[in-house]
C-alpha cells in the first residue's frame, strides 16, 4: 500500500469520527427552541396522546414513538440531550451509509467526498442536533435511494425485501419525505422501463404495494389534515409564498435560517452550481445517471412544496426537503471527483470550510447561550409551587418543558395541537383565584395589557434563549 492509498484510507476512516465530533458538540446542551420543545412534550405524553396529538397535528407518530422510547430509556425528566442524541445517531448512521454504502456502489473517492461535503453542508450541523424528524428522514431516504442503485446493479430478495423495508420507515418519517419518496419511486421505474430491466418489474410493483397498503391508514390521516388546513388555517392561506421565499428556502438549505450569514449562503448557492455542473459532466462521460434520479427527486418535491405555497396553502419549509439531501450530497461527491487539477479541488474544499466555521460558530454560540441558566436561576428563586404562568402563545409558553408540573394559561386560547402539559387556555380571571404569584411570559416589545383591568404589572426578568429575547412580567391584583 503506498503512501498515497494509507492517506486516503485515514482520510476515510477519519471522516464519521470528525461528523460524530462536530456535531456531538451541539448535542450535549439542554436549550431547546420551539420546535425541539414540541418534540419534547410529545415525549412526555401518553402512547394514546402521542397519537392523537400526531393524528390532528402533521407528522406520524413514528419519530415521536422513537424519541419516546430513548427518552425514557434514559430516565425522563427536564434534561433532553437524549433527545438530541436521537438526531445524531441518525446523522451518524447516514455518514456511515456514506462510508460503506456509497464506496461500495460508486468508489473510495467519491465515498470520501460524499462525507467531507456533509460535514461541511451547514445545514448538516443544524439537523444534527436538532430534536426533529429530519436527521431520520435523511437517513432512510439515502438508504432507500442506494438500495434502489444496488438494486439496478445486482437484484437480489434480501435487497428487495430490504428496500421495501427502509421505503416503510421512510415514507413515515415526514410528509414531505413521504412525497419525496414517491416521486423516487416513480423515476425509479421509469429507469427500469428504460433501460429494459423487465425481470425487475414485478418485485418493483410488489414493493410498491406493501409500502402503500402499510401507509394508506396514514395517508388518510394526512389527507384529512391537508383539507382541515385548507378550510381553517386562513392565515397561511392569504399569505401565500412569493418569489421572495425562495430566498429564505436558500437561506436554509445553505446557511441557517434562523441566522442566516449572507456570504455563506451565496457561496454555498455557488458551490452548488459548480459542483453540479461538474456532476452532470461526470455522468455523461461515466454514461451513469444514477445521481440524477435522486436528484429529480429532490428537484421534484422543492417544485410541489412550492407550487402548493404559492397558490394554495403557505405550507413548505426550506428543511422539508432535507431527507434528499443526501442524493445533493452524491451530486456534490461525482463532480468534485470530475476535477482533476488539485488547487481547483483545494479552492472549492476551502470556501466550503469557511461557510462551515462561519455557520458553526453560530450554532456554538446559540447552543452554548447562558439565557436558560439565567431563566432557571430566576425561577429557582422566585417561582412558588402554588405560582401560575401565562402567556399569549404556544410559541412563549414552550419552556413549560423545563417546569412541566407547574398551571400554565395560554391567552387567549390553546391550540387543539398542543402536547404542553398542565396547560389550558384562560378563559376567565376566576381560573386564577387561589394562586400565588401570576407570571407573565412573552417576547420582548409585548406586555399583558389585556390583563389591566384587573392586574397591574412589572417586568421582573429579561433573558435572551436560542432565537428569542424573552421578558417575565408579575401580575399583582389591583386595590
Amino acid at each position: 500500500m503506498t503512501d498515497t492509498t494509507k492517506r486516503v484510507t485515514m482520510i476515510w476512516h477519519a471522516m464519521p469520527v470528525v461528523g460524530l465530533v462536530l456535531w456531538g458538540a451541539l448535542c450535549i446542551t439542554n436549550n431547546l427552541w420551539y420546535d425541539e420543545a414540541y418534540s419534547a412534550a410529545m415525549v412526555s405524553q401518553s402512547w394514546l396522546g402521542l397519537l392523537y396529538i400526531s393524528a390532528v397535528d402533521c407528522h406520524s407518530p413514528f419519530y415521536y414513538s422513537i424519541l419516546k422510547i430513548i427518552y425514557h430509556l434514559f430516565g425522563g425528566g427536564t434534561h433532553f440531550q437524549s433527545l438530541k442524541l436521537v438526531s445524531l445517531l441518525f446523522m451518524e448512521g447516514y455518514l456511515l451509509l456514506g462510508k460503506y454504502y456509497v464506496k461500495k456502489l460508486f468508489g473510495q473517492q467519491i465515498s470520501i467526498w460524499f462525507m467531507v461535503f456533509s460535514i461541511v453542508m451547514p445545514i448538516m450541523s443544524v439537523q444534527a442536533g436538532n430534536v426533529r424528524m429530519y436527521g431520520m428522514s435523511l437517513f432512510f431516504m439515502t438508504w432507500m435511494g442506494l438500495l434502489a442503485y444496488d438494486i439496478y446493479l445486482d437484484a437480489t430478495r434480501r435487497k428487495w425485501i430490504a428496500f421495501c423495508a427502509v421505503s416503510i420507515c421512510t415514507v413515515y418519517c415526514h410528509t414531505f419525505t413521504m412525497i419525496q419518496a414517491f416521486f423516487f419511486y416513480l423515476l425509479f421505474l421509469a429507469v427500469l422501463l428504460y433501460r429494459k430491466h423487465y425481470q425487475k418489474i414485478k418485485p418493483f410493483f410488489i414493493c410498491g404495494i406493501v409500502v402503500s397498503i402499510i401507509f394508506s391508514p396514514w395517508l388518510a390521516v394526512t389527507c384529512r389534515q391537508m383539507i382541515s388546513r385548507m378550510r381553517y388555517d386562513t392565515g397561511s392561506v392569504t399569505d401565500l409564498a412569493t418569489i421572495y421565499s425562495f430566498m429564505d428556502y436558500c437561506k436554509e438549505w445553505f446557511s441557517a435560517l434562523e441566522t442566516p450569514i449572507g456570504v455563506v449562503m451565496f457561496s454555498g448557492m455557488g458551490i452548488c452550481l459548480v459542483l453540479g455542473y461538474l456532476a452532470v459532466d461526470w455522468m455523461r462521460e461515466e454514461h451513469n445517471y444514477a445521481p440524477a434520479v435522486g436528484m429529480g427527486a429532490l428537484g421534484l418535491t422543492v417544485l410541489t412544496g412550492g407550487l402548493v405555497s404559492a397558490y394554495m396553502n403557505n405550507c413548505f419549509l426550506g428543511r422539508y426537503v432535507f431527507s434528499g439531501f443526501g442524493f445533493l450530497m452524491l451530486f456534490y461527491a461525482v463532480g468534485m471527483s470530475r476535477l482533476k487539477k488539485g488547487k481547483v479541488k483545494a479552492g472549492i474544499l476551502a470556501v466550503a470550510v469557511c461557510c462551515l466555521l462561519a455557520q458553526y460558530r453560530e450554532e456554538v454560540i446559540l447552543e452554548y447561550d447562558g439565557g436558560l441558566g439565567v431563566y432557571e436561576a430566576f425561577w429557582e428563586e422566585q417561582v412558588g409551587e402554588d405560582d401560575v404562568i401565562i402567556a399569549p402563545g404556544p410559541h412563549t409558553v414552550f419552556l413549560n418543558v423545563y417546569h412541566p408540573e407547574h398551571q400554565y394559561y395560554i391567552y387567549p386560547y390553546k391550540p387543539y395541537n398542543m402536547p404542553f402539559a398542565h396547560t389550558d387556555s384562560l378563559t376567565e380571571w376566576e381560573q386564577l383565584n387561589g394562586a400565588g404569584n401570576i407570571w407573565y411570559v412573552t417576547f420582548a416589545g409585548d406586555e399583558p395589557e389585556f390583563a389591566g383591568e384587573r392586574y397591574a404589572y412589572e417586568q421582573v426578568l429579561a433573558f435572551h434563549h436560542m432565537y428569542y429575547d424573552f421578558v417575565i412580567f408579575r401580575l399583582t391584583e389591583k386595590g
